[in-house]
């Protein structure tokens, strides 16, 4: 068996305790033989024999007598650090196995020894915490990652303690220790005299500041310079080149990628294909599948020390113009071809490769003479915003707008997405002078399409707005242009919108004939995506009309598309209805805890419905006030409570009816009290009061770490994210007990 993985990821240490767990499983005992100071695969035998006490006979080579002295004998042989003495390793691996069958021998290695029967296990970097979302003190502390930080920083300095205060720049630390042992084992010792927020400030330069480890570790483990320059050094120079260049990407790039940015003289074709392989094999690269797509991870640590090798060099400035270029093209690309088939699996790769796409755009930015690309790649990304990314969407497009000020179709576009963007994140005077703008360009470059787009957003603030006449006749405009233009996106975007348009003013025919041909045309594209929403007015409109059957599948068709998309915006819409639906078909239960879903996607999203106009706001304002009144304030905010911290996949089944809660479920998740024992409902009671961990320790008489994991095993039993949510939660639900 060979453990193979990056240089620090902690194969050594692996391996030793899997040597002294399995000691008694061998009557021949364990052997352990570190190879980090040979210097030669011609002397491995020696080394090993030397280790296993035999004395050197002078008629007999070391390997001859190895394999008579393994004959026979039950025994595991460990040889540690293989990968730069890995001829001189398989050949005595392979002889002594064909000399014994009782013979065990597990081997570590950045790359494996290719030998008949090895089996290769990867050991990966230690799980890390989610940088998306905060996390509480009690999950943090179950990260692997994150436990070796205290547990080591504990070691050097006793007075180490992480805070609530210190949860983020903890979870960022050891994201940007790549989950890396020995950078973790580094890094906490620098813990003894800097604290985590200054530590965390100094990381980037991390090869200056990790230079204190082991002395007695081999050399190459000390420092994480002397780690890395060792992984490079055994590298071939085609390897060293490519992993220069990969550099030059961010997070995981796919094949494609890799080729189109890293494959140019010298480097290209198989010989680029030949070193990508060799990276993998020496665990340079960590080869991950997405979605059934190869990603190759360059660890940020490797990626560091690449950087500070190839910064400045002609080589390096052409993958980084290559890496602009292919991601700008591609993006333009998706675009221009989303309404069709793969929908879908073009918002998860710009999902996969969004950091990629955002050094490409910080690219484009330090570049004057391209300032125009860096307006058609934020408007490009148009979908990816309006799916859920509005804060992101609004920050790209208002800095590429920043930048260039000039007239043009591309300003003129940029404007339109971020009059879109704007509103729905509920800016809408912003929202309406962008389109202002946009449409002085159209007219002045006579571009009918950009006229046409502008119109289709000016009809859609005119909704947000609740001038519904002005909204109907900007976008029957605007859906006139793009016929005539054959604009697949402009007609489906605009049809559905005159559809919710009609439905507000009570044309049922009008909504119906408009989004029953959005459908029509986007089956017959293969899309997916404007279908959802065509779908979901047609639901909205049968809702109105009390056609709850109708209203009910139409709905739960609209989010099963959306599921793939992780449609964020789009899904609160939907299950917004379906609350409304619930409540209409006298299930309030069912009503308010989707209701909750919905706050909760409402929060992820940074807005809410008054930036969606009087028409949605009024209506689903209305099915919240009426399962309040029906259930009252207590109930309602318990059941509320408990659809707001579902995680995203019940959520989606709780809508679509695969998770619906019997009426006892529903009453059991009401009294969320009964999760807690005594101990904790008398802290929590305490928490509602305002206490700190200290003071609920000397009321109750308990010490404050007793305490804190009481408050730690409430947060986690409840959902909650913090003590102040708990406290409010027990002051509602537990009100004078304890």
């Amino acid at each position: 068996m060979t453990l193979t993985g990056p240089g620090g990821v902690g194969k050594t240490s692996l391996a030793a305790a899997m040597a002294t767990t399995l000691e008694r499983a061998f009557k021949g005992g364990t052997w352990f033989v570190e190879l980090g100071a040979q210097r030669s695969s011609d002397t491995i035998a020696e080394t090993v024999a030397t280790n296993l006490g035999l004395s050197a006979v002078p008629t007999m080579d070391a390997e001859e007598q190895l394999r008579r002295h393994v004959a026979g004998r039950s025994m595991l042989l460990v040889l540690d650090n293989c990968e730069h003495v890995l001829p001189g390793c398989r050949r005595l691996v392979s002889t002594l196995l064909a000399a014994s069958g009782e013979l065990r021998v597990l081997t570590t290695s950045r790359e494996p020894l290719r030998i008949r029967d090895e089996r290769v296990i990867v050991v990966r970097p230690l799980p890390v915490p989610p940088q998306e979302r905060d996390v509480t003190l009690g999950e943090l502390r179950e990260y692997p990652a994150v436990a070796m930080l205290e547990a080591r920083a504990k070691a050097v300095n006793d007075q180490f303690e992480i805070t609530e205060h210190e949860t983020s720049a903890v979870a960022k630390l050891v994201a940007r220790l790549d989950g890396m042992p020995l950078a973790i084992e580094l890094a906490a010792a620098r813990l003894r005299s800097l604290p985590v927020k200054e530590l965390l400030d100094r990381i980037n330069d991390r090869f200056a500041l990790l230079n204190r480890g082991d002395p007695t570790a081999t050399p190459h483990h000390r420092s994480l310079d002397a780690l890395v320059r060792w992984s490079y050094d055994l590298c071939s120079r085609d390897e060293q080149l490519l992993w220069a260049r990969l550099a030059a990407f961010s997070g995981s790039p796919d094949l494609a990628a890799i080729q189109a940015v890293g494959g140019f003289p010298p480097l290209e074709g198989a010989g680029l294909l030949d070193a990508l392989d060799g990276l993998v094999s020496k665990s340079i690269l960590l080869p991950e599948l997405t979605r059934g797509v190869m990603r190759y991870r360059l660890l940020e640590t490797l990626r560091d020390f690449a950087l500070e090798r190839a910064r400045g060099s002609e080589d390096f400035v052409h993958a980084r113009s290559a890496h602009v270029e292919y991601y700008r093209a591609w993006t333009t690309h998706t675009a221009r071809s989303f309404f069709g088939p793969g929908q879908a699996d073009a918002i998860q790769r710009v999902e996969s490769d969004f950091s990629n796409l955002e050094l490409a755009f910080n690219g484009l930015s330090r570049d004057p003479g391209r300032s125009r690309d860096m307006l058609e790649l934020a408007s490009s990304l148009r979908f990816y915003w309006i799916t859920g990314h509005l804060r992101e969407g609004r920050r790209w497009l208002e800095r590429a707008l920043a930048v260039d000020t000039a007239e043009s179709v591309e300003r003129g576009n940029a404007l339109w997405v971020a009059a879109a963007v704007m509103a729905m994140h509920g800016e809408l005077p912003r929202a309406q002078g962008f389109l202002r703008e946009a449409d002085e360009i159209a007219r002045s470059t006579k571009d009918p399409r950009l006229a046409a787009h502008t119109a289709t957003w000016r009809g859609q603030t005119a909704l947000t707005a609740g001038d519904l006449e002005a909204a109907q006749e900007a976008l029957e405009a605007a859906y006139r242009g793009h016929t005539e233009l054959s604009d697949t996106e402009g007609q489906l975007t605009t049809l559905f919108l005159l559809g919710m348009v009609k439905s507000a003013l009570g044309d049922h025919q009008g909504a119906s004939d408009a989004c029953r041909e959005v459908v029509r045309h986007s089956e017959s594209l293969g899309e997916t995506w404007v279908r959802s929403y065509a779908l979901w007015v047609l639901a909205f409109d049968a809702w109105t009309r009390q056609s709850l059957d109708v209203a009910s599948e139409l709905a739960k068709q609209s989010l099963e598309l959306k599921h793939d998309f992780r449609d964020d915006l789009g899904t609160a819409f939907v299950i917004n209805l379906m609350a409304g639906i619930a409540l209409d078909n006298r299930d309030p239960e069912r009503a308010a805890e989707l209701l909750g879903v919905v706050a909760a996607l409402w929060t992820l999203l940074d807005t809410g419905l008054k930036a969606f106009g009087p028409v949605l706001a009024s209506r689903y304002g209305a099915i919240e006030r009426a399962v309040r009144d029906r259930l009252g304030e207590s109930a309602f905010q318990r059941i509320h409570e408990t659809g707001r911290r579902l995680e995203p996949g019940r959520r989606m089944s709780l809508a679509l009816g695969s998770a619906d809660p019997a009426p006892e479920d529903r009453a059991g998740a009401v009294a969320e009290s009964d999760l807690l024992t005594r101990r904790e409902r008398e802290v929590a009671s305490l928490l509602a009061e305002g206490l700190s961990n200290r003071a609920i320790a000397a009321k109750l008489v308990l010490s404050p770490r007793t305490v804190e994991v009481h408050v730690e095993h409430i947060l986690r039993k409840l959902g909650f994210r913090s003590r102040t949510e708990a406290g409010v939660w027990a002051a509602q639900a537990l009100g004078g007990e304890g």
